[in-house]
């Protein structure tokens, strides 16, 4: 009997806790004992071999009965009512338990393919923006690094919070939504897509995100920060904002990407320096932003028509743009006129020797070192610029 021993242990069970975890054991156990039960009863009563037990057990079970075998003591058809009545419930359990197996395990399959596709998709980004945090702030920055075809990836820990974000990526949800702006008489019902699940956006939405805590070091090396541009620390506390920035500072240093970019939101001024100090290359003050704007609205208003216009409205093909032209040789040693009737570059100011050189004169020549400010056409309506 070693033989049955070692296939007890190694198989039979092993199965059995696969299926008490998984839910179908408490369903299909009754089930077994029922069956046996049915085929012992059958056996005493009317005097039937164990096979034709056993068959007439069955098709009481799946409620088929060909009449072929029918029981004919007085005994056995009292025991077929009662048996009848509890095996249908029994056998109608046990077939929506497996039926709900059945769909959790396409359901989790389909979710690891699509989790599989993601990560690949994370690995082979090179380039990119980590987007730490899903707020109204980072979506709109999302946005516009969308739209100038940046690389981006997105890192939230708030499921609800990375849903949203999801959502204001997808082009046709805004169109529905703000599209009829200035005729609420258009409004669209956009319910149905705000209750789309993270999968469902992830079909609509062509860009990877990471449920997790952006200020974990793990989180950070998942996104790839070893081949990332730059980071955004746009979290929901300067506190976050603050461990993020340490630790994605401190993993380009290690993980040797000293020229990656880390901006961070400061909600609070006085926690400014602190972020510089730990890391930050660019603080972003929200609120100084606003102020600024509603300023430039209220004293200059066809400045702010004209930021609007170039900054937001997808159609206009000019933007404001930095140069650096030794990714332009062939700019080198053009003047400032040339470069506008060439290549319709306005150039605003010249970053040169550490100092900006505001509105350069018309025959200023262009260096191999200087960095431009300049109004030009997009960069895919530029198709000689280099």
């Amino acid at each position: 009997m070693l033989w049955w021993n070692v296939f007890w242990k190694n198989t039979i069970t092993p199965l059995m806790k696969k299926l008490n975890r998984s839910g179908f054991g408490l369903s299909i156990l009754p089930i077994v004992i029922l069956i046996g039960i049915g085929t012992i009863a059958y056996a005493y009563f009317e005097g039937w071999s164990l096979p034709d037990s056993l068959y007439a057990t069955i098709i009481t079970i799946t409620t088929v009965g060909y009449g072929d075998l029918s029981p004919q003591t007085v005994g056995g058809r009292l025991f077929a009512i009662f048996f009848t009545l509890s095996a249908i419930g029994l056998a109608s359990y046990a077939i929506s338990t497996l039926a709900a197996g059945v769909i959790r395990w396409e359901q989790e399959r389909v979710q690891r393919h699509i989790q599989e596709q993601r990560m690949s998709t994370i690995a082979s980004l090179e380039n990119h923006i980590i987007v730490c945090g899903g707020n109204a702030i980072s979506r709109k920055a999302m946005f516009f690094f969308q739209r100038d075809n940046q690389p981006i990836i997105l890192v939230e820990q708030d499921e609800e919070k990375l849903r949203r974000a999801l959502l204001y990526l997808d082009i046709e949800y805004l169109q529905k939504k703000f599209g009829h702006y200035y005729d609420l008489t258009q409004a669209v019902d956009v319910t149905e897509d705000e209750q789309l699940s993270l999968e469902e956006l992830t079909e609509r939405v062509d860009v990877p995100y990471l449920l997790a805590d952006p200020t974990d070091d793990s989180t950070l090396i998942a996104a790839g920060i070893d081949r990332a541009r730059g980071i955004v620390a746009a979290l929901d506390s300067d506190e976050h904002n603050l461990f993020a920035v340490i630790s994605a500072r401190a993993l380009a240093t290690q993980m040797d990407n000293p020229k990656l970019r880390i901006l961070a939101l400061v909600y609070d001024d006085k926690n400014g320096p602190k972020l510089q100090i730990a890391g930050a290359d660019q603080l972003i003050f929200p609120e100084k932003g606003s102020g600024m704007q509603v300023q430039s609205w209220m004293m200059n208003p066809l400045i702010g028509d004209f930021w609007m216009e170039v900054s937001f409205k997808a159609q206009s093909t000019y933007d404001m743009q930095q140069f650096i032209i030794s990714d332009y040789p062939a700019w080198v040693g053009k003047s400032v006129t040339q470069l506008r009737n060439q290549h319709q570059v306005v150039v605003l100011a010249v970053w040169r020797d550490g100092a900006f050189h505001y509105s350069p004169t018309a025959d200023e020549v262009l260096q191999a070192n200087d960095v431009l400010i300049a109004f030009a056409p997009k960069m895919d309506q530029q198709s000689d610029g280099k």
